[in-house]
């Protein structure tokens, strides 16, 4: 049966404990269990987008979708969101339904370029950023380049899966992530990278170097040319340099860049795996897609054209180089 449990806390910061409480697939079209903790439950955009994608799998591989302890206050967040919704499970509605402005983006399912564009177009009015247009710019192109990454990877009828929100307690930040039941990152590779077919650390690793997975499109800041390959690099670059967490994660293996320590400088490594700052856990059972996440402390982002043109020229000339980039500003 397959089946996903989620505890009391399922958050990137908890990522290893919730992965490792599951085993969320197999070969049945069994009915899907969904079991949620009894008592209390906080679960952030990371949890909330792979759960939908997992129920976008149970759906397409024909199995229906059961779920425990969906009733009581410790939900109505979930239900909010659209969670229910979109496993199709029956669930009390909300008995106040509360503005989304100012706080999050529901999950969304994003299936064309069409369907990219009304996600970034809402991220003002949804995370009520107008007021900082250099945090906005950054999450933007954040969720541009996870949603069309995880896009580019995927391959699933129903798409990706994509939510965010915006925490307003001190430090402010803005958490997002994407997530898909497609191929993965590794089938998609090993037709340029054959060292990547079997072996989903090398794929990630690969994933997150510039100019190695992209098609060569134009993206929001950079030409047909130089764009390719640049998202995740970029997007793990912006996340590491504001002090917050990146996920990538596909097939058995998952990669999460670490936050910083305060006052801690952010050097931002070519290759992700050289960073001593991060985990990477090789899970024991295989998740059928790519999952991407990103958390920004916007009110570090100072001028965004000019934080990323910094990125931009600190960038190793080769592909294979080891080099690191350091943020003074």
């Amino acid at each position: 049966m397959p089946k996903l449990s989620i505890p009391n806390e399922a958050s990137i910061r908890t990522l290893r404990n919730f992965l490792s409480a599951n085993s969320p697939f197999c070969d049945t079209n069994d009915p899907a269990q969904l079991v949620m903790h009894p008592k209390w439950t906080f679960m952030d955009p990371i949890a909330m987008a792979m759960t939908a994608a997992w129920g976008g799998w149970c759906h397409r591989n024909g199995c229906s979708i059961s779920a425990e302890n969906i009733a009581g206050p410790h939900t109505k967040y979930a239900v909010r969101m659209g969670l229910f919704k979109h496993l199709s499970v029956p669930h009390d509605p909300l008995e106040e339904e509360h503005e989304e402005a100012g706080r999050f983006i529901p999950i969304t399912q994003v299936k064309t370029g069409a369907d990219l564009a009304g996600v970034i177009g809402d991220v003002s009015a949804l995370l009520h950023l107008e007021q900082e247009p250099n945090g906005l710019a950054a999450v933007q192109y954040c969720i541009s380049e996870l949603i069309r990454n995880v896009l580019e990877h995927s391959g699933a009828l129903e798409g990706a899966f994509v939510c965010g929100q915006r925490y307003t307690n001190e430090p402010q930040r803005v958490a997002v992530a994407v997530a898909d039941c497609g191929f993965g990152i590794a089938t998609t590779l090993a037709c340029s990278y054959p060292e990547a077919k079997n072996d989903n650390k090398v794929a990630l690793q690969l994933a997150m170097q510039f100019g190695v997975t992209g098609a060569r499109k134009s993206g929001m800041y950079g030409s047909a040319t130089d764009n390719a390959g640049a998202g995740l690099f970029f997007t793990r670059a912006i996340a590491k340099a504001t002090g917050g967490y990146f996920v990538l994660l596909s097939g058995d293996g998952a990669f999460r860049g670490r936050r910083l320590q305060k006052n801690e400088r952010p050097l931002i490594f070519h290759d992700a795996f050289d960073d001593p700052h991060h985990n990477f856990w090789k899970l024991g059972w295989s998740w059928p897609g790519t999952v991407a996440a990103v958390e920004i402390f916007t009110q570090n982002i100072g001028h965004f054209p000019k934080f990323f043109q910094m990125i931009r020229e600190q960038i190793p000339a080769k592909k294979t180089a080891r080099g690191r980039i350091k943020f003074t500003s």
